[in-house]
């Protein structure tokens, strides 16, 4: 996590949504006891944040498709009772672009899944850590 405050160009509400589906997400696709990790920083002109899991992984075929309205992963099929209709990364995804970012995700099949999205910083903190750098 970054030493002080990471300003973002965001809006407080949707970067709260955007994350609550991340790491609801995270929570319900890791096992009993395992890890989820929340982290921030600034890469350039950009605040990064990342939710990492140990969960079951997502295989490079459903990477494709993970951010399209209504898909349901194949774990989620599989399992009657894990409940989702579809919409979170979808609306996630929707939210991150409106506020000029991109969301992506990084995974393997058995080794859990890292979904990282990054939106414009504030423009003084921006300009702060060009002069710094």
């Amino acid at each position: 996590m970054p030493a002080g405050p990471l300003d973002a160009e965001a809006d407080r509400d949707k970067l709260r949504q955007i994350l609550a589906n991340l790491i609801d997400n995270a929570l319900k696709y890791s096992p009993a006891g395992g890890k989820v990790i929340v982290a921030a920083r600034a890469n350039g002109e950009v605040a990064e944040v990342k939710v990492v899991d140990e969960g079951i992984g997502i295989s490079e075929e459903e990477q494709r498709r993970i951010f399209t309205k209504f898909y349901r992963g194949e774990a989620m099929t599989r399992d009657p009772a894990t409940t989702g209709t579809g919409l979170g990364l979808f609306i996630a995804r929707g939210l991150v672009s409106a506020m000029g970012g991109r969301i992506w995700v990084d995974s393997h099949e058995g080794a859990g899944s890292s979904f990282a999205f990054e939106l414009p910083l504030a423009r003084a903190t921006a300009l702060s850590g060009r002069e710094a750098g």
